[in-house]
């Protein structure tokens, strides 16, 4: 039954994302489709204006794959219609995991389930960190399908994961590694992963070289305390919309946005618990441990258990814009959970707990994403230039007349970028792409 309802959850979201509404509304996503364009209009080399004021990063990046996927599809169909593909194609790639760790004996179907919620819908879906989401469904494929016992299989992964997103890469290499040391013991398909360790290489220095890398640290240990817990109880099911005006969708609906307020708290808590129930046993638990080694498989569980251990530190570690990324620390977050919703036996009554919560929110979730459809050819009347605001005043003038200022997804944020999308001959001047992280950049004049 949890398995037709993960199926329907991801058609009733494409549905609504790729043919209700003009173009996907989702955080980010309308920037990665201008950028696609951008891209298109670089490699054709077009007498186009964006390539009087665009040009290619000469490295490397990481967080590049929908716009090189994208800027692909641009040769046969429009940017919107590119957009959509390559949406769908995530969604494609959602049910292909699904079904891989289901053949794999992964998990049944009230892990499909939390994993279809927490991760392939989580936050960073909303956000439309597309490149990051398509890494970590490549990530999972990797694991559950056994893909890394070839040294092919490694090297074309360590590649995908490469220019899909860095937090993704850092936890496959360190898979990679501790399963080789722990497991495999056949040092050979290290090698594999050397190509894409350089790039990596190539990438960082040229970033250290011209002034990037920064690490924008916490003012105090209070404000370090709120923003980790708040990052992890992003990961719950609860997910509340901005309209394009700035209010909250639910600001009619306190006690709702209440009810998904503390479900969020709460299932941070059960990740909590579990998490430490995982330790106890593989590290404390001396007869567990005994009876995991006569299975024959405790090496693999150490090093899912060591990669995971690793990320929660990392995510502890980073500020809340690492390196020219913004809350990167939740993204080493999100990458350990679904490590352990791949790989890690949970206790029936926590499972059952966080199931429930989960069904319930989904549904307002849905429910959520159908009444901002109306809204879907609307932007925020706030300034998006990085040149002129900093993030913080950023945020503020979003949240300025909202109540509910947490666990909210901006999804209109780039809606003003659709009539561009739709027309690609309006480019006159073209709003400036200032990400960091982009594979292309404004020409300086």
């Amino acid at each position: 039954m949890l398995h037709i309802a993960s199926i329907v959850f991801v058609a009733v979201v494409a549905y609504i994302l790729l043919v209700v509404q003009p173009f996907p509304i989702l955080h980010d996503y309308p920037e990665w489709m201008y950028q696609g364009h951008i891209v298109h209009a670089l490699l054709t080399d077009s007498s186009s204006a964006l390539t009087q004021h665009f040009e290619w990063v000469p490295i490397p990046v990481p967080n590049s794959i929908s716009q090189l996927a994208i800027g692909a599809l641009n040769f046969i169909v429009s940017p919107v219609v590119a957009g959509k593909v390559w949406l769908g194609g995530y969604f494609l790639l959602v049910l292909v995991t699904c079904f891989a760790a289901f053949k794999a004996h992964r998990f049944g179907g009230a892990m499909q389930w939390l994993f279809t919620i927490t991760i392939a819908f989580g936050p960073g879906f909303w956000n439309g960190y597309i490149n990051f989401q398509v890494g970590l469904l490549l990530l999972a494929l990797f694991i559950v399908t056994g893909l890394r016992r070839s040294m092919v299989w490694v090297f074309v992964f360590s590649i995908l994961i490469y220019f899909s997103h860095a937090s993704v890469f850092a936890a496959f290499i360190c898979y990679v590694v501790l399963t080789e040391r722990l497991d495999d013991r056949r040092p050979g398909v290290v090698v594999a992963i050397l190509p894409s360790l350089a790039l990596l290489l190539w990438y960082t220095s040229a970033r250290l070289l011209s002034g990037g890398g920064q690490n924008i640290g916490l003012d105090s240990i209070p404000e370090w305390v709120q923003y980790k817990l708040y990052t992890l109880a992003k990961q719950g099911p609860f997910h509340n919309f901005i309209r394009p005006d700035g209010e909250s969708l639910l600001a009619t609906a306190d006690g709702l946005y209440k009810l998904g307020f503390a479900i969020n708290f709460i299932v941070a808590g059960l990740i909590g618990l579990w998490l430490m129930l995982i330790v106890w046993r593989h590290f404390l638990s001396r007869s567990a441990i005994e009876q995991q080694v006569g299975r024959g498989n405790m090496p693999i569980a150490k090093s899912v258990l060591g990669t995971v251990l690793v990320l929660i530190l990392a995510w502890l570690l980073a500020g809340k814009n690492s390196f020219g990324v913004v809350n990167l620390g939740e993204r080493f977050l999100i990458v350990g959970l679904m490590l352990l919703i791949l790989t890690a036996e949970c206790p029936s009554w926590l499972r059952r707990s966080w199931l429930a919560l989960c069904g319930v929110v989904g549904l307002i979730t849905l429910g959520s994403l159908v009444a901002v459809t109306q809204y879907a050819e609307q932007s925020y009347a706030v300034d998006r230039s990085g040149s002129s605001t900093g993030l913080e005043s950023f945020v503020d003038d979003i949240y300025k007349s909202s109540r509910h200022k947490y666990f909210n997804h901006r999804l209109f944020i780039y809606a003003n970028l659709g009539q561009y999308l739709d027309d690609p001959a309006q480019f006159d001047r073209p709003p400036s792409v200032d990400h960091e992280s982009s594979m292309v950049r404004s020409v300086q004049r």
